[in-house]
């Protein structure tokens, strides 16, 4: 009986309302323990803690899903609220500043978009102002910080366009200029990105030998003949796709068509066409890395896509 009744109190529900009643109790009266369901890419709903203190205008926002899965590997309960109360009491000033200007006129220059999956968003799409693209979406954000330590946005919503009285051809006009000058581009082979990858991985101070890298390139001639294309901040990067004559530009470069996979919201890669390569084969091996090494909210399609050089333009292949 007492395996039974341990096993339900492991259950999600049980977790998330023990450690609201803890951490309410810990950190005391002047503080509002609140929770929220926020809705991510590819509709994954996640529960976020906010824990705001009396007087104040902000407070970091923490998913719980991670510290559920610490619970269930064997983190007590206690060191789960200490832990949380600790990000609280340690949290920095907020990314937007108390005063921050929301008035169109003083956000337009920070606009940007996004590309997500259309079908996969349906229902945060009901909600926000959006384009279709092929089997994307492309999404409207503020962007009220961009630093060393990351970025900050603020999704554009319907209310905010209705209230700014603006049109979705406006804002599709100024991300498109913001964009590519917040986040520009970067084209490097996978060759070049594997090697870095390598050289950075576990803080290593020696580079791995020649002969180790190129052993764990399985095909050295074709990852030199694959690039990876993603923005300087390695975030959202699939974006780039949108960039004006980026495509153009650098498959006339290559004097190539070019076979694009979506390896993730933050990056696609770009295969020059040979004519020996099955599109097949290229489709599954998308679906096998989304399946096996991308978080489902980090997906972008199992599709694959192909611009012409001719057409200048992309369409699934």
């Amino acid at each position: 009986m007492l395996e039974v009744l341990k096993e339900a109190d492991s259950g999600y529900d049980s977790f998330i309302a023990n450690i609201m009643e803890m951490v309410k109790a810990k950190m005391g009266e002047d503080y509002t323990a609140q929770l929220y369901k926020v809705t991510k890419n590819n509709s994954l709903e996640l529960d976020s803690l906010i824990l705001l203190k009396e007087g104040k205008s902000f407070a970091p926002n923490i998913y719980l899903q991670p510290y559920y899965e610490a619970y269930l590997d064997g983190i007590s309960l206690e060191e789960v609220t200490n832990r949380l109360c600790s990000i609280y009491h340690n949290c920095e000033s907020p990314m937007i500043d108390k005063d921050f200007d929301y008035t169109f006129e003083a956000i337009k220059k920070n606009i940007v978009y996004r590309l997500i999956n259309y079908e996969k968003n349906s229902k945060l799409l009901k909600n926000i102002p959006h384009l279709q693209y092929l089997d994307f979406a492309i999404t409207f954000h503020c962007l009220v910080h961009h630093g060393q330590d990351g970025i900050g946005t603020i999704r554009i919503t319907n209310d905010h366009i209705s209230n700014w009285k603006v049109s979705l051809e406006e804002l599709e006009k100024l991300a498109a200029e913001n964009t590519k000058i917040q986040f520009p581009p970067t084209i490097r082979s996978m060759d070049e990105v594997i090697r870095k990858m390598m050289n950075e991985s576990n803080g290593n101070d020696e580079d791995y030998s020649e002969e180790i890298i190129n052993e764990i390139i399985q095909n050295k001639e074709n990852s030199k003949r694959m690039y990876v294309l993603t923005n300087s901040q390695g975030i959202n990067g699939a974006t780039c796709l949108l960039y004006s004559d980026l495509l153009k530009n650098f498959s006339n470069h290559l004097k190539s068509d070019l076979f694009i996979l979506p390896s993730s919201i933050h990056e696609v890669i770009l295969v020059p066409n040979d004519c020996s390569i099955d599109t097949e084969v290229l489709r599954n091996m998308v679906v096998d890395v989304n399946q096996n090494q991308v978080a489902n909210e980090e997906v972008l399609s199992n599709q694959v896509y192909y611009y012409s050089r001719e057409d200048d333009a992309i369409s699934i292949a």
